[in-house]
């Protein structure tokens, strides 16, 4: 699958959409954090899989 983003949690959510993934992606952590009117979202590669996934490096 080729995704057009730079953006892993845009890549994460399409590669969610596209293969019907209702959990989070093997190998990849995401964590959300609000600070007042800011959302935070980090996402973290974390084996093989996820790389694959994202095509973002570990």
């Amino acid at each position: 699958m080729d995704f057009r983003t730079d953006m892993a949690v845009e890549r994460r959510d399409l590669y969610r959409k596209a293969n019907k993934i209702e959990n989070e992606i093997d190998g990849v952590e995401c964590e959300e954090e609000e600070l007042e009117d800011i959302r935070i979202t980090r996402v973290a590669v974390t084996n093989e899989t996820g790389e694959e996934a994202l095509q973002k490096p570990i």
